[in-house]
């Protein structure tokens, strides 16, 4: 049978951990590139490790939560990280923020984090950045301020020219914000942000330079998950699949991935053809999630395509009924290969009848796929269905997408239809016509062919019946021709039976024994372990 691939969203799975992130700090990271979901699932994932500094983890928080419109959350995990750290000068900054936000005085607060910390650069940017995310025009004047002390205070690091690249980008202002972000890591080697930001800035101009800077940044910190994650993104997203599947194998293993990353691990598994361990994670994962949980039928798909391609056959047959017989996640779909799986897999266990009606519910889906339509038709040939076999062929050939071998096989299956037990002879002979209409054209563009020849004389023999009055002799010939062209002529050895077969019984029914001998004779050459055949001849006088 023929393999057909489609492929659309796909899965998830599990995976083993190791003790090699950053903790918190993960969170952190994500949030200031401005992955809001993230960040806070890593800092509360994180909150309470002995590691984990509360003030700072609680200061996130309540950015992310200001940044979603959550000014009651926000406040809430400000208040909690002056609690765990009244030393702490960022939650002062986080109350300032909201203060802004809300037309008040903020300038009591941003002074009394200035004094719990002097003249520091980092903390300066984060004062701007709660000046510009209030209003940028209003404030412009307290940003530059800002900005103007963070530089004279400290030249070179980085934060400055982060938060500049941030408004630059904020304009899509996309080539001078790469610029400043570049200024940025060269200040600070080891800056993540600035990298990960400027990859993503730079990925669509120039992909290969944007992964040439994450894979420097993951050499100079490893245990980033959100590095680790990017780059495999950067090698997803670039084609890359072999170094993305690598990628992502590392990032999986850090405790601070996410469930949803595990997805394009086992689409990566499966594309490099590693069927038995994207099937053995995505086991795993469904024997950890609540069976209700939608990912489970993703699972599902998964475990039946790996399952076809490691052609264990009644495995696939079980996990194609299990999944159809999971709940439809909500805003979801089935999919052709869902169908063309499942119904590959039933009719290689003998359930003829359920794998073609699993294959026409594939082509409802995608009903122009060539590929399928021609598996259709093959599929229902399998079946010694000749009439609907030759209906998906012809669909094909009307839809002009055909190609020269699908002409000789839709004239083969109307051959089919005209041979069948019972068949009236209006139908038989419309079938013997389109045969006959079809073997020709592609005689035509094909000339010379050995099993175009050889069907050309089959045709003629069935139109002759038992009378064998000489109507294939002219193709047999003309099939001997170009047989006898050919330097390795015992791997034609059946044509060549075909053809002398037909001659001797010709000659033979005329009385020409001495011509029929000489061809049954030449027939006993490519069967030479046929005994009755030569004793046979021998009989011949």
């Amino acid at each position: 049978m023929k393999r057909l691939f489609f492929f659309a969203s796909l899965i998830l799975m599990g995976a083993s951990l190791v003790t090699n992130a950053q903790g918190y700090k993960d969170g952190i990271e994500y949030y200031k590139v401005g992955r809001l979901d993230n960040a806070k699932e890593l800092l509360e994932r994180n909150l309470n490790a002995a590691a984990t500094d509360k003030a700072e983890a609680f200061y996130y928080l309540g950015q992310i939560a200001l940044h979603q419109g959550k000014v009651s959350e926000a406040a809430a995990n400000f208040e909690k990280g002056i609690a765990a750290n009244a030393a702490n000068p960022y939650n002062y900054v986080g109350q300032a923020a909201i203060a802004l936000r809300n037309g008040g005085d903020a300038k009591a607060l941003f002074e009394k984090a200035r004094k719990l910390t002097k003249k520091d650069p980092k903390l300066e940017i984060e004062i701007a950045r709660a000046f510009y995310d209030a209003n940028p025009t209003t404030h412009a004047k307290d940003v530059e301020k800002c900005i103007k002390n963070a530089r004279k205070w400290n030249a070179d690091h980085p934060d400055s020219y982060i938060f500049e690249a941030d408004t630059k980008a904020d304009k899509k202002d996309w080539g001078n914000a790469a610029g400043i972000y570049e200024l940025a890591f060269t200040k600070d080697p080891k800056n993540i942000e600035a990298y990960v930001k400027y990859a993503n800035t730079y990925f669509n101009v120039v992909p290969a330079i944007a992964i040439e800077r994450l894979e420097e940044l993951q050499a100079k910190v490893p245990n980033s998950a959100l590095v680790q994650r990017e780059l495999a993104e950067k090698y997803y997203a670039d084609n890359l699949g072999a170094k993305a599947a690598e990628q992502y194998g590392k990032y999986i293993k850090n405790p601070n991935h996410f469930e949803q990353d595990e997805v394009r691990y086992v689409q990566l598994l499966f594309f490099g053809e590693k069927y038995q361990e994207s099937y053995d994670l995505a086991t795993s994962l469904i024997n950890k999630l609540n069976p209700g949980d939608e990912n489970v039928f993703y699972m599902k798909r998964m475990q039946l395509y790996n399952l076809v391609q490691l052609e264990k056959w009644p495995e696939a047959v079980e996990a194609g009924r299990s999944l159809f017989a999971n709940a439809l996640p909500k805003g979801s779909r089935y999919e052709s290969r869902d169908y063309t799986d499942f119904g590959q897999a039933l009719l290689t266990e003998g359930h003829g009848a359920e794998a073609i009606a699993a294959f026409e519910k594939a082509l409802e889906l995608n009903p122009n796929n060539v590929d399928l339509i021609r598996y259709m038709g093959d599929s229902y040939a399998d079946t010694e269905d000749y009439v609907k076999a030759a209906d998906y062929y012809q669909r094909l050939v009307d839809s002009g997408k055909h190609k020269s071998n699908d002409l000789f096989t839709l004239s083969n299956y109307y051959l089919g239809i005209a041979s069948a037990e019972g068949v009236d002879a209006m139908t038989k002979a419309d079938a013997l016509a389109k045969c006959q209409k079809y073997l020709d054209e592609v005689d035509r563009l094909v000339p010379g062919n050995v099993q175009i020849v050889n069907q050309k004389a089959k045709l003629a023999k069935f139109r002759e019946g038992d009378s064998n009055n000489g109507a294939a002799l002219e193709a047999y010939k003309e099939l001997l021709t170009i047989l006898d062209a050919k330097e390795n002529k015992m791997e034609y050895a059946r044509y060549f039976k075909y053809a002398y077969n037909y001659l001797a019984t010709y000659y033979f029914n005329r009385g020409d024994k001495a011509t029929a001998k000489s061809y049954y004779q030449k027939w006993l050459q490519y069967d030479p372990d046929n005994d009755a055949l030569r004793k046979y001849v021998e009989s011949l006088k």
